[in-house]
């Protein structure tokens, strides 16, 4: 409802129903009462505390080598760093799981290692309290893309494997 406007959300509360609404109180002042709130985070990195180090100009992030150095014996990892993938070329990925290695890696590297970064990070959302997703790599709608669909049984074991009637389709 307010995607396209300049009000920002304040707060939510439930309204207490049994329909299960929330209130959300917005900038402007104005209480909205709707079924649904999507909570949609993005982030640019700071960049301006790096006076001298390159910026991506469409990624945003420090451009880093393939060790994560910015220059010399200056490193930078996570979602600051605008690093070269072999697989998908420059990119840069705000994600848990890369943050960790890259970190990790700069760190080693840093200690005197020369490791290059070539972890496919994944990434996961939750998306209620019985649906999750877990992906890696690149996720665009214009590439090809497989999806799995899988249940925990009672043990919280998942099994991926298709049944004789499943099929994975390519999409």
């Amino acid at each position: 409802m307010c995607s396209n406007s300049n009000k920002a959300v304040v707060s939510t509360q439930s309204t207490g129903t049994e329909q299960g609404e929330v209130e959300v109180t917005l900038s402007s002042g104005e209480h909205v009462t709707v079924d649904h709130v999507l909570v949609a985070v993005g982030l640019q990195p700071t960049v301006e505390i790096g006076e001298g180090l390159e910026v991506h100009g469409e990624l945003g992030g420090y451009v880093v080598n393939a060790e994560l150095e910015a220059r010399s014996n200056l490193y930078v990892a996570g979602d600051a760093a605008c690093f070269y993938d072999p697989v998908l070329g420059r990119r840069r990925v705000e994600h848990h799981d890369h943050a960790v290695v890259s970190g990790k890696l700069a760190g080693s590297n840093m200690a005197g290692g020369s490791t290059p970064y070539q972890h496919q990070s994944m990434f996961w959302s939750d998306l209620g309290p019985r649906i999750g997703y877990e992906a890696i790599g690149l996720v665009d709608a214009s590439l090809p893309t497989v999806g799995i669909w899988a249940q925990q049984d009672s043990e919280g074991t998942v099994d991926a494997e298709p049944g004789e009637n499943e099929k994975y389709e390519k999409g």
